[in-house]
């Protein structure tokens, strides 16, 4: 796990400048805490710059790293988990290496294979790699996006870098916001690739590889979860058995380092299973890691602790109390974009105090996204009852009705939400169940030009989500579950993780994202994921083999702080602030009336404002830093 800098010219007459790849590289330092690297060719066309956590190979796997005969130069973040295997492959073709890294093993398997290499890589990674015999820059991002890839054209020289605030400020680029992403920011709590709240400023996609020569940038995608899969052809018991053949595989081949390792283990099915499993592979005693909020209800130490408890794990237990929310500066730091996910700051004080002891740390993420464990894959279902049995004329003039008398608070409000969802067709309902913020909530709280990019963000967003439904094909569960891989897993979850952990130099990994995983999960029968109370139907049952029922058998649980309690409590004097904000207010975007009634409803307890009000803590913050 490390950071990655580079640049090529792409006009003609134009030289990268070095220095510049310099400084995205030293802004890097905290991804890779080991030691850095860089390379230019003699004419300065092209630079590449790289910072190492070192994790495998430690002695002889430095970057950037270049093959003498063909001159190839590849630096590359992540890991390849099935690079032993690949190694073996390519050293049956004749192929001869002088490292034991994996990023030879890319490096080789790119020189035999060409471009198509990535499609053999079982990991999570981005690379820029340099070909001077087709004068070919690559750009690559593994298949779920766990590591992240920003680029920027800058007078005619493409720079990149692994971090959004490394490439704004190292490529000297001025700072200024995109509109239209503010208004996605606040809709859905981050910012969807390819764009970044930047207007010159974007990231690449997950699962897509990009070609940059003199004539532009090319993207093309490699996978795609939305692509059709031949559905499980077996009886329950089988897919039971392959499932725990696959996720024992893919916890396995992510136990290996060459430095020390833990598990992070919440309590709940996905880091539960994977505990287990890897207690169970593992030849030596596993570290076990869990974080709580000092307060019943709102998290499962003691639950983890039980588990750790059966499996025989060593096991740690941190806490993040209601003054967690002063990391919001450090996060904004670190995130580039405002990034809305409540859980990155207890996902930031897990990263540090788990970094004290391990470099490495396995997880659960990606249960719910491929088997069904979110509540608005229910929620929707239910609506979808509702609707079923009202005329769609009748549901679409109640909702107009309701939408008319424009109310936004109090119980009016909330019928007109209900009436607006029922209403709505299917992908459209889907997108309004994922966003914080509705056409009625942002005539209430945007002044006209923040209004104006909100309305060109959503029509944006719902027909991303129409797209990806109609291209993903299945029942309308895969077709949610796709969207969510797409989006919300590939831009929220995956940039959490990855910024919290390497801000500390901790390299995450998570088994369940395994793409075979995922692809099998994507195959199987609604029934096996989720029923009408609950999902991950056929993940509780392969969990059943390593643990008792007791131990993991109750409603889901999320890790979030518990902001909407202490809003009302603890931190009621820093939302009430926010509608006098000079940030918020001055930057002409916002009403003050209504934030005023936003703060007001959720401290009468009236609605959940807890999550919208987080939002715009978060953007408060940095627009205070970015303005």
């Amino acid at each position: 796990m490390c950071g990655i800098a580079g640049a090529l010219a792409i006009e003609p007459g134009r030289t990268v400048d070095a220095d510049r790849v310099r400084d995205m590289t030293h802004r890097l330092a905290h991804r890779g805490p080991d030691g850095d690297g860089h390379w230019s060719d003699d004419a300065n066309r092209v630079c590449l710059g790289h910072r190492r956590l070192s994790v495998i190979d430690l002695s002889t796997g430095d970057q950037p790293m270049r093959d003498a005969e063909t001159g190839v130069v590849l630096t590359f973040n992540g890991e390849i988990y099935n690079y032993r295997e690949l190694r073996r492959d390519l050293e049956r073709e004749g192929v001869r290496f002088r490292t034991t890294s994996d990023t030879e093993v890319l490096m080789r398997a790119y020189i035999l294979r060409g471009p198509d290499f990535v499609e053999d890589l079982r990991g999570m990674f981005a690379f820029g790699l340099w070909d001077p015999r087709a004068e070919t820059l690559l750009l690559a991002r593994d298949r779920i996006g766990k590591k992240p890839l920003y680029h920027a054209l800058v007078d005619g020289v493409l720079y990149f870098a692994s971090t959004f605030g490394a490439l704004l400020h190292g490529a000297g680029i001025r700072d200024e916001a995109d509109l239209q992403q503010v208004a996605g920011f606040l809709t859905l709590g981050y910012v969807p690739a390819p764009s970044t709240i930047h207007p010159s400023i974007g990231k690449l996609q997950a699962g897509t590889i990009a070609r940059v020569d003199a004539s532009g940038m090319y993207v093309r995608t490699y996978w795609d979860p939305a692509e059709p899969v031949e559905p499980f052809d077996g009886a329950w018991d089988d897919a039971v058995d392959t499932l725990d053949d696959l996720i024992r595989t893919a916890v396995d081949i992510r136990l290996r380092s060459d430095v020390p390792l833990g598990v992070f283990l919440s309590g709940g099915i996905d880091s539960s299973l994977v505990a287990a499993i890897a207690s169970s592979v593992a030849r030596t005693q596993i570290l076990t890691f869990s974080m709580g909020f000092g307060q019943d209800g709102f998290d499962e130490v003691h639950h983890a602790a039980a588990v750790a408890q059966r499996i025989g794990s060593e096991h740690r237990s941190f806490e993040a109390r209601f003054d967690a929310i002063g990391l919001i500066p450090r996060i904004v730091e670190h995130y580039g974009e405002p990034f809305g996910d409540p859980s990155a700051a207890p996902t930031w004080v897990l990263a540090e105090n788990t970094r004290q002891h391990v470099t490495v740390a396995v997880g659960g993420d990606g249960g719910d996204e491929g088997f069904g464990g979110y509540d608005w894959y229910r929620t929707a279902a239910r609506i979808r009852r509702i609707r079923s049995n009202i005329p769609g004329g009748v549901a679409r003039i109640g909702s107009a009705v309701l939408a008319s008398t424009g109310a936004t608070f109090g119980p009016v409000g909330r019928l007109a939400r209900a009436s607006a969802l029922i209403a709505a067709e299917e992908p459209g309902r889907f997108a309004a169940l994922r966003s914080f913020v509705d056409p009625a909530l942002a005539r209430r709280l945007y002044a006209a030009p923040l209004l104006e990019a909100f309305e060109a963000d959503l029509a944006a967003l719902h027909r991303t989500v129409s797209t990806i439904y109609r291209d993903a094909g299945g029942s309308d569960l895969r077709r949610m579950r796709v969207v969510d891989m797409k989006t919300y897993l590939a831009d929220c979850l995956m940039p959490k993780v990855d910024v919290a952990t390497m801000a500390h130099g901790l390299e995450a990994r998570a088994p369940l994202l395994d793409h075979e995983i995922l692809r099998f999960a994507l195959a199987l029968p609604d029934e096996w994921v989720s029923d009408a109370t609950t999902g991950k139907r056929i993940l509780r049952a392969v969990l059943d083999r390593y643990l008792p029922a007791s131990l993991f058998d109750r409603p889901k649980q999320g890790f979030d702080m518990p902001l909407s309690d202490w809003f009302t409590r603890e931190l009621k004097p820093l939302i009430s602030r926010l509608p006098e904000s000079e940030s918020l207010i001055g930057s002409g975007w916002f009403r003050s009336d209504g934030l005023r009634q936003l703060v007001d409803e959720h401290l009468a307890g009236r609605r959940d404002h807890g999550d919208r009000l987080y939002n715009f803590l978060i953007l408060d913050e940095w627009l205070k830093v970015h303005r």
